[in-house]
């Protein structure tokens, strides 16, 4: 089902001693800024105490050697892979296979402000679910790193998720050699996910997502009173949250400078998403931040922006998927692929109706989850490992 040799060259993350060098000079010429009274539950944005908690971890007590290394662990792939339009694309991945017989392929497609390191809590429950005392099914694991982002090249023209789910399926299927495969995302990976559902349907055993991004046509069948309400409360919630989305879907550029020259500017910015969108006690300025997203955890996250230059090819995401209109379903359309929705409480969006998904998806199976946030399975690898099993387990048989 596999190549016997897989066409893509073996990778190993490497940061040079001038950049970490760089990086701790940079920390400690940073200049912070006022805060208005009032900020404790960060109500005008990141907070200046965990700021000034986590820049000082960063420059001090942050061993990129030691997180490097544990990177390093997972065998790691570049393989270079040309879109629709002829563009190269090099794109950088995790491949673990399972030790198990008939194990399912399953790509893992991560968001923004996320890195391929959200998933690497998992990889291994996935692909060896009987060294953690767990039953099956068992997962050939892949989980590449978004176009733009990490160690992916970044694109002279940005490109949205239905483009990237092209590249996604050569991957799987030229590159790898499968001939069907199973798919799971949240954030951006879900766009991907949907529209690699949409796109090659014939070649997609089932789906699981975190996050439903795909809108449905309402003309034939209007919007139920349940369906409204969340409607209404949803649209209430982006007024509230998103600043971050009509920047970086209209003038990224001008956010870039600061954010790429700045790693006290990139902190900022992305520790502020994690905070509202995290299962996180909010009860404190940074208690809660903390044991939700450890220092360490956190701080590789925003060093693999810092250490590639991403941030900017990121962001600017949110202009190239509006642009491309790909999670606009028409008229009749749905995704007919077997799909699971998993949907964690504390993301600070209102529940979603089971009868939305249904809209848009082939859904086989809804459920809310009882703890965890939007980096579920960096939040709660074991809950998130066992309900990714369990879903494909329902779905597949």
């Amino acid at each position: 089902m596999t190549h016997p040799v897989i066409p893509a060259d073996p990778f190993t993350i490497h940061v040079s001693d001038g950049e970490i060098a760089d990086l701790k000079a940079r920390l400690a010429q940073t200049r912070l800024p006022n805060e208005p009274d009032g900020n404790e539950n960060w109500d005008y944005g990141t907070n200046l105490s965990y700021m000034e908690r986590l820049l000082t971890y960063w420059r001090d007590d942050f061993d990129w050697r030691k997180q490097e290394a544990w990177l390093n662990t997972f065998k790691q792939y570049r393989a270079t892979i040309t879109d629709e339009d002829g563009a190269d694309h090099e794109i950088h991945f995790i491949y673990e296979r399972s030790s198990q017989p008939g194990a399912i392929p399953l790509i893992m497609t991560h968001g923004w402000p996320s890195t391929f390191r959200e998933f690497l809590d998992v990889v291994d429950r996935l692909a060896h679910p009987q060294t953690y005392g767990a039953e099956g099914p068992a997962f050939d694991v892949i989980v590449p790193s978004l176009i733009g982002y990490g160690f992916s090249s970044k694109p002279a023209q940005p490109i949205g998720p239905a483009a990237i789910a092209e590249l996604w399926h050569k991957l799987m299927t030229d590159v790898l050699g499968y001939d069907k495969y199973a798919a799971q995302a949240g954030d951006w990976g879900s766009f991907v996910t949907s529209r690699l559902a949409l796109q090659h349907a014939e070649s997609l055993l089932a789906i699981h997502l975190t996050m439903l991004p795909l809108r449905p046509d309402v003309k034939d069948k209007p919007v139920t009173e349940e369906e409204a309400a969340w409607i209404k409360e949803m649209q209430a919630w982006w007024r509230q949250e998103e600043g971050y989305r009509s920047i970086q879907s209209t003038k990224p550029m001008a956010l870039a400078f600061g954010l790429h020259d700045s790693p006290a500017g990139l902190a900022g910015w992305l520790a502020d998403k994690y905070y509202r969108l995290g299962d996180i006690d909010k009860s404190h300025p940074w208690e809660g931040m903390e044991a939700r997203f450890p220092m360490d955890t956190i701080l590789t996250q925003f060093s693999i922006y810092w250490f590639t230059g991403t941030i900017n090819s990121a962001n600017t995401l949110y202009k190239a998927g509006p642009a491309e209109n790909s999670n606009r379903l028409k008229r009749g359309e749905k995704v007919t692929v077997p799909t699971a929705y998993s949907e964690y409480p504390m993301d600070t969006l209102p529940l979603t109706p089971q009868s939305w998904a249904e809209r848009g998806y082939n859904l086989k199976r809804f459920k809310i989850m009882e703890r965890g946030g939007h980096f579920a399975a960096m939040e709660e690898p074991e809950l998130f490992a066992d309900d990714v099993r369990a879903a494909f387990k329902e779905l597949l048989g």
